[in-house]
């Protein structure tokens, strides 16, 4: 009985001082953080999250409007017309600088340099304002990135003799600004299966007809029979039915070699009536037709708002 009872009395105190710890440590986090409804203890640290979050949150805001602002201001109508008016100044301009009096003049020169360099900052500015607005979606538009291409190589190539040349090309933009030119090209870009199509047949018509004019006047420049060399090489005679085919002068072509060959108005002729009529006109009818389907879904678009309306 007595190490029994020994036993028990150590259990009891090992029971009351953890019994004691527990209380204590109840004790401690009720004190430290009240279980009631006083919850300040909590808010002591949200409003540092909640700072930073509403901080965050008008600064985008702020962006935003700026984004907002840029469009509107940039794409505004009457900033629009005067942009079309700039671009087309500066292809005036441009022109102008080819003159006499400009290239012999080192000074005018410069002027002229200088007044373009001012055309070419106006418009990477404006292209700026586009970038702001639209972000990362101007490459979705491939107007934009058309414009972004031109003011682009303008900046690069700027130092570049031989690539002075090609400023003129700042001119395109024209196309992106007006919608009569914007939907001709976009129209062009329609029928461009159909382009290719014809464009195939075109070179298999001019290819036998150049071969055939190959083999049989090829002798005629080598034996002083004609004035100019037609049809002495396949690449020649290539040309000479270009020339046929956009009717320069063929008359004469014809005549000259008429005169060692009576018959050779005949494959001439056949030549001209399949490539410069039909097939050019073919193309034109392909350009016309699509003209048609977009006015048409044009008439479309608008029937449907009036409907909506």
């Amino acid at each position: 009985n007595g190490p029994s009872q020994a036993l028990s009395d150590s259990d009891n105190n090992l029971s009351e001082k953890s019994m004691q710890r527990n209380q204590d440590r109840n004790g401690n986090t009720s004190s430290s953080h009240p279980v009631g409804g006083d919850s300040s203890w909590m808010n002591e640290r949200r409003p540092s999250r909640g700072v930073c979050g509403d901080g965050r949150r008008l600064l985008l805001r702020r962006l935003n409007r700026i984004r907002v602002l840029c469009g509107r201001f940039i794409n505004n109508s009457r900033v629009q017309l005067v942009v079309v008016a700039l671009i087309g100044v500066n292809a005036i301009i441009m022109g102008i600088g080819t003159f006499d009096f400009v290239t012999d003049d080192p000074v005018v020169e410069q002027r002229f340099q200088q007044v373009d360099q001012a055309f070419l900052i106006i418009f990477t500015v404006e292209l700026c304002f586009q970038l702001v607005y639209h972000g990362l979606r101007l490459f979705l538009d491939r107007w934009l990135v058309f414009d972004l291409i031109i003011v682009v190589a303008s900046w690069a190539f700027k130092e570049a003799q031989v690539m002075r040349a090609f400023r003129i090309f700042r001119a395109l933009r024209l196309i992106t600004r007006i919608d009569t030119m914007r939907n001709l090209v976009k129209a062009l870009f329609a029928t461009t299966t159909s382009m290719i199509g014809i464009g195939l047949l075109l070179l298999l018509v001019t290819y036998i007809f150049s071969v055939m004019f190959t083999q049989l006047f090829k002798s005629l420049y080598k034996d002083g029979q004609t004035q100019y060399n037609y049809f002495s090489r396949l690449d020649t005679s290539f040309f000479t039915c270009f020339q046929f085919m956009t009717f320069d002068n063929w008359g004469d072509v014809c005549k000259e070699v008429q005169e060692v060959y009576w018959w050779a108005w005949i494959p001439i002729i056949v030549y001209i009536i399949i490539a410069g009529f039909a097939i050019v006109n073919l193309i034109v009818a392909v350009i016309c037709d699509a003209m048609a389907a977009m006015h048409e879904d044009d008439k479309a678009k608008l029937m449907g708002r009036a409907v909506a309306d």
